[in-house]
């Protein structure tokens, strides 16, 4: 369990349902969000319908954060612009209603951002959740927390596998249609991990350190790791102002322990001045600029490390930038010509990741997850559904049907061919 974190004399506390809500001191208002905006889109808006504009254009998730400023500030919003944050509002509703199911069922498992930010943002304004994140390190607690959101009418939609010094990555992502037809469908993703790294020089980080377990200090590194998958928006840097504003001294100088020693420099100096730009409460004390330095050449190394087996070197290099959307044409080619030729077993050995579409139930007496190969397929069995893997973004229609015709027929006949398992490690390497 997360240690309870100690709120400074400033602020007032005052409960909302059942979460509890912390009254900033900061400055945060519709036209410091609107500075953030422009800082972001690139050009200050001049006026509330470029403002919606740039929005629409470049930072979608940052609008209803927006609108439920106006709103508090009294400003009136068109029925367009109403909708979508009632949209929004509910979207929030239900993730805490979701929120609390979980905590009640399985208690030690540990949220990611989400509902933890969207508590520090001011009284009435709404922040963007697209999904629930969640860490499980404990993977028959995983399964079992996918299998209780199963049974209350949510659907596996997809898996992620890799192995990290023998040990079994894992993150399951879930579905549930939301009553409104035409908008997004309400997700939840649990994982055995705590983040990705960025699939290169900086490795994945498997539990969370001790000093970082505080709500406010575990936010701000999650907000650094992301930094791998995209840019910097204008929600993350209001993310980063009101964790900050929440925090401590102490909770800082924890931060900037944990920093450096996961090695994240550079995204932190990057945020840091995106805090300073856009002039919004407390600021990160940057390190000097050879700390940023000395970070890049550590990660250069550990890249070029892999450069001792070049060819599974540019295959990992090729998959990383398919999964960060970084892919030019000629790589996409590259790419498509390496997945026809690499089965999914060993793009696990060679250190992919590989995509599980569940096409069958869980295995009766599992705990934990197996892989499992027959040839060029291979599989993870659950206790909660069987995944066929794939290092790619598609599956053929011929493996499914290889699958199914190599799978037990009624009547106890034996399978064509033994299926092989991939050994994996139970707990990550320390």
């Amino acid at each position: 369990m997360l240690g309870a974190q100690p709120l400074p004399m400033d602020r007032r506390i005052r409960r909302a349902g059942s979460h509890i809500r912390t009254e900033s001191v900061m400055d945060l208002d519709a036209a410091a969000l609107t500075r953030v905006l422009g800082l972001c889109a690139g050009e200050q808006p001049g006026g509330p319908e470029e403002t919606v504009l740039l929005l629409r254009q470049s930072q979608p998730s940052f609008a209803p954060t927006m609108y439920s400023a106006w709103q508090s500030e009294g400003r009136k919003l068109n029925p367009a612009l109403q909708y979508e944050l009632d949209v929004q509002r509910r979207r929030v509703q239900r993730y805490r209603q979701v929120a609390a199911d979980l905590a009640v069922a399985e208690p030690s498992i540990v949220a990611l951002k989400g509902l933890e930010v969207a508590d520090r943002y001011p009284p009435g304004w709404i922040r963007y959740m697209n999904d629930l994140d969640y860490t499980i390190p404990e993977e028959p607690v995983l399964w079992r927390v996918v299998d209780a959101l199963t049974r209350a009418g949510w659907e596996v939609d997809t898996g992620t596998f890799s192995l990290v010094d023998g040990w079994l990555q894992i993150m399951v992502s879930l579905r549930q249609q939301h009553e409104d037809p035409y908008s997004l469908p309400y997700g939840v993703e649990v994982l055995n991990y705590v983040a990705a790294g960025d699939l290169a020089g900086v490795p994945a980080l498997t539990t969370l350190p001790v000093e970082s377990r505080v709500s406010t200090v575990k936010n701000l590194l999650m907000l650094l790791f992301e930094r791998f998958e995209q840019r910097y928006r204008a929600r993350d840097i209001v993310d980063a102002a009101v964790l900050l504003d929440a925090s401590s001294a102490d909770h800082r100088a924890a931060l900037h322990r944990t920093v450096h020693r996961l090695g994240l420099w550079p995204e932190y100096t990057e945020l840091g001045r995106l805090l300073t730009a856009a002039e919004l409460g407390p600021r990160l004390s940057l390190p000097p600029q050879n700390a940023v330095l000395a970070t890049r050449i550590n990660r250069s190394a550990r890249h070029l490390a892999r450069l001792r087996r070049p060819l599974e070197a540019a295959v990992v290099h090729l998959q990383r930038r398919m999964i960060f959307g970084l892919m030019r044409p000629p790589e996409r080619w590259m790419w498509a010509t390496a997945q026809a030729r690499l089965s999914a077993s060993r793009a696990l050995r060679t250190g992919l990741q590989c995509f599980g579409l569940p096409i069958d139930d869980g295995q009766p007496g599992l705990h934990t997850a197996r892989i499992r190969e027959r040839g060029d397929i291979a599989w993870v069995d659950t206790p909660v559904c069987r995944f066929l893997l794939t290092a790619g973004d598609e599956v053929e229609q011929s493996t499914l049907d290889l699958l199914a015709t190599q799978e037990p027929v009624p009547g106890g006949s034996p399978e064509p061919a033994p299926a092989g398992e991939l050994p994996c490690a139970t707990e990550p390497a320390r």
